[in-house]
Formats: structure tokens, sequence, C-alpha cells
């Protein structure tokens, strides 16, 4: 691995440790990465303008450095060293590295709140009588009007109202009908021109 390579897996894995408080990793990387953290903590227990220009030299993020300084650090007040663990685990599948997890010592609890439930109906309590026929109602209750069920209504085919046909309406068909005509007449005149040619070619 390459050292521009080495630098920034390590400012990676320092930055998502104190996110989450506990990754799961390699072991010869959760060992590299525990002594940059070990160090990062170390140097946060001073809250100076030295201590934070020196931890943004390492991990340049103004948001985690804030969470560092204000969440994190206090937690490791008492502790002199011994701010991380490393516990470890199987072999990984495929190419046989060896895991382990890397955790912070002190954890902030975060405390998750159950789920709000549905609110539950009213069930209204079981009548007396029903074998009977009926029904016993406590007192100042009054019987409520039985409901009728609705007959389903058959789809009825809308009737269309006929309105009286407008001006323009009744000039276009007449229009029509006069073509029709002309057309008509054009069409005898033409048989009768026809049958006049014929009778005079027969003398």
């Amino acid at each position: 691995m390459k050292t521009s390579h080495r630098k920034a897996m390590l400012r990676n894995t320092v930055r998502n440790l104190l996110r989450h408080q506990r990754i799961t990793l390699t072991l010869a990387r959760a060992k590299e990465t525990r002594r940059l953290a070990e160090r990062v903590l170390s140097m946060a227990k001073t809250d100076s303008v030295y201590s934070r220009r020196r931890i943004y030299s390492i991990l340049p993020d103004r948001d985690m450095i804030a969470k560092l300084f204000k969440e994190i650090a206090p937690l490791f007040k008492e502790r002199k060293s011994g701010y991380t663990r490393i516990i470890p685990l199987n072999f990984r599948r495929g190419d046989g590295a060896s895991m382990a997890i890397l955790e912070l010592t002190e954890k902030k609890i975060v405390e998750k709140f159950p789920k709000k439930k549905k609110k539950e109906t009213a069930k209204t309590p079981a009548r007396k009588g029903l074998e009977t026929g009926r029904e016993e109602r406590p007192e100042g209750e009054q019987p409520k009007p039985l409901k009728e069920g609705k007959k389903k209504e058959e789809p009825r085919a809308k009737i269309i109202p006929r309105t009286k046909p407008t001006l323009e309406e009744e000039k276009r068909s007449e229009k029509a009908k006069s073509e029709d005509k002309r057309m008509q007449d054009k069409k005898g005149f033409l048989k009768n021109l026809r049958g006049f040619f014929r009778r005079k070619t027969d003398m």
C-alpha cells in the first residue's frame, strides 16, 4: 500500500470509529488504527486551539472535531490510557484474513425509545339476551333505530332529451338537400343528351 493510500485509509477508519464507536475490520488494520485513535483521544482531552489544530491536521473534518471535543473526549477524563480495545474474531471467508472488532472503551449511551402502539379502538361490551332475541340495555339508553338495508339500484339507461335544431343546423341541412337535388338533375340531363345523340346517329 502506498503512503498516501495508507494515510487516507487510517483517517477514514478513525473517523468511522469516532462516529459509530465500534467497527469491524482486519486485525492488522485494527492495530494500526488503534495507535492513531489513542493519540487523537489523548490530544482531545485538553481543549485548546493548539490541540484542535493538531487534530485537524490528522482529521480534516470540522464537524467530527466538534463532536470529539464536546461528546467523546469528556468520557475519558478519568482514564490515562486504554481508550480503545480490540476483540479478535474468526477468519474472513474467501482470503482467510483474521478479523477483529475495534471499539471505544467508554461509549455514549444512546436511548432507544419504544415505538408507539396504535390506539386500540374501544370495544363495546357484549350485550345479553342475544339468544332470546331481546337485548338488555343499561338504564337511560334508548334503542337505536334499525338501519334499512340499501337496495342495489340497477343501472338505468340515461335518456338524452332531444333539443330543437338551431338555425345554423337547419341552414346546413337545407344546403345539403339542395346540393343532392342538383346532382340528381345533372345526371338526368346528361342521360337525356346521350339519348338525343343516339337517335340522330340511328337516323
